[in-house]
């Protein structure tokens, strides 16, 4: 049996990784569109970048308020969660606002956060 709190985790980091991947992906767009003036284009991209984590660090201080039942991590969890009813709410509220502090976290690199414990690779037979 798969460990609840790991399921929740690895939700939490697929629906919070989209958002952000998108928000990147709107960054590089507007980026790319003022390849002409590439001084304005740095300052843009430090503007966005600078908005998308402030966004990321304001959802992470909400998200124990906002009920677990209207989170994407509900609806990828299956409706389903494995944790006792009162302990929920403030597990998947945990879980969420640490997913979101680590993808605010700044980074020298662009780029998602990498995993601290990497699966191997996994070739198909």
């Amino acid at each position: 049996m798969e460990d609840p709190l790991a399921r929740i985790r690895a939700c939490a980091r697929h629906s919070i990784g989209r958002g952000w991947l998108f928000g990147l992906l709107a960054i590089a767009t507007c980026v790319s569109g003022l390849i002409g003036w590439p001084v304005m284009a740095m300052r843009v991209a430090a503007i966005l970048s600078m908005l998308m984590t402030a966004i990321m660090l304001l959802r992470g201080l909400r998200a124990p308020a906002r009920p677990y039942r209207r989170t994407e991590t509900w609806v990828l969890l299956g409706r389903v969660h494995g944790l006792p009813e009162e302990r929920a709410q403030q597990a998947i509220a945990s879980v969420l606002a640490e997913t979101y502090w680590r993808f605010a976290r700044p980074r020298p690199w662009a780029g998602p956060p990498r995993r601290r414990d990497p699966q191997p690779l996994r070739l198909a037979s």
